[in-house]
């Protein structure tokens, strides 16, 4: 049987002549994230409109006329939630790359959407309130994200070699030692 409640309009229809956008948040995390963009009320009619933009999840619309709040309804839809804001859908996967998707973990996944967000041109501030990620760990990647890959390499052959060097002059000490006895 079809779920007919999906099918409702956000608003009834006196509210909706009033109305001139619409915000949309979705409950994540123990809190509200919004949608960074604003609706017309035309491009969200109903709770499929935002199921078929967004996906599933826990969601509060907020109609305003201009400044003013004139109505707020919240709802769940079932399904897989989508990113609120608005981005290209995923490439399709060969078959190598779900296999590769299969050992991907949280903290890449994490890493992946900082990197993109500061492509955009987002600074850390406005990525740690879009994702609610934790400020210290977005300024963790903001610095990795920051040094080219050339010094970061640079760095780690200049440590390879200090720390041969410091082997060597050990094995030499060690070797002198053993024949002075």
């Amino acid at each position: 049987m079809r779920n007919v409640a999906k099918r409702l309009p956000l608003f009834e229809s006196a509210k909706r002549q009033a109305l001139k956008t619409l915000c949309v948040r979705r409950f994540e995390a123990g809190r509200w994230v919004r949608a960074p963009q604003s609706f017309e009320r035309d491009e969200l009619a109903d709770r499929e409109a935002v199921r078929a933009r967004f996906g599933g999840g826990r969601y509060e619309v907020i109609a305003r006329d201009g400044r003013q709040i004139v109505g707020r309804t919240r709802f769940v839809l079932d399904g897989a939630s989508r990113p609120l804001r608005d981005e290209p859908p995923p490439a399709a996967l060969s078959q190598g790359d779900d296999v590769l998707r299969a050992f991907a973990t949280a903290a890449g996944e994490r890493y992946a959407l900082v990197f993109r967000l500061l492509n955009q041109g987002l600074d850390v501030v406005e990525i740690v309130e879009r994702t609610g990620i934790e400020p210290q760990v977005v300024r963790g990647i903001f610095e990795e994200w920051m040094t080219p890959l050339a010094v970061a390499r640079d760095r780690i052959e200049a440590r390879v070699r200090e720390l041969a060097k410091k082997e060597h002059v050990s094995l030499e000490r060690e070797w002198e030692l053993s024949w002075s006895h």
